[in-house]
């Protein structure tokens, strides 16, 4: 399928599958629990207001709270045009959804991208807890990072967790929420919550 998309039907296949998402997420989440994440492209958005329309619309048709839909957008995109990704984001924001940025400190764009578009949710780069617990570089990067997001009220998700001592070392930084294979891997049509995870498996 995805051989098939191009830059003629890319939006309207990005709007069906945000379609889908929406429609699965309220079949799938437990009353009030849970966040749905969508991937965007904001420089692929032209105007919000428009653009959104499906997707609140979708949201509203099966009666799933537009608060707990999560836009997330990576920095590296941003790049291309910074002004028109923070009125993007503003727009998000305004309509009620939720922003984070994703992989970050992977793109260039960097800080300067955190100061203009103050995401809810700050989602650090799978690189950077990687083996966390063995590189002293990276435990002063994250911990910085946390402690500029405490201070703005942003929330900080670690990707890409694997290992129990990455776990370890990233609490003590003062992480709380986590991404990765050490937790669940990807499902297909289904939510992996506490319900079905074996607590030991994520102890440390």
């Amino acid at each position: 399928m995805l051989s098939q998309i191009n830059d003629d039907n890319m939006h309207a296949f990005d709007r069906k599958c945000r379609i889908g998402a929406v429609k699965a997420a309220s079949r799938l989440f437990r009353e009030d629990t849970g966040l749905l994440s969508l991937n965007t492209m904001p420089n692929s958005v032209y105007d919000p207001q428009t653009c959104l329309l499906t997707t609140i619309a979708a949201a509203e048709a099966v009666d799933f709270p537009i608060n707990r839909i999560m836009f997330e957008m990576t920095e590296h995109e941003a790049i291309e045009d910074l002004d028109h990704f923070t009125k993007i984001v503003s727009s998000y924001k305004e309509m009620g959804f939720i922003t984070a940025i994703d992989d970050f400190g992977a793109g260039s764009s960097g800080l300067t991208l955190f100061a203009s578009v103050m995401p809810d949710i700050v989602k650090l780069d799978a690189r950077l807890c990687a083996g966390i617990h063995k590189s002293r570089v990276q435990k002063v990067v994250v911990s910085n990072i946390v402690e500029m997001c405490d201070k703005l009220n942003i929330r900080v998700i670690a990707e890409g967790v694997e290992e129990c001592a990455e776990v370890t070392t990233l609490m003590e930084l003062g992480i709380s929420l986590f991404q990765g294979y050490h937790f669940a891997k990807p499902a297909f049509d289904a939510v992996i919550g506490e319900a079905n995870i074996p607590w030991d498996s994520v102890r440390c």
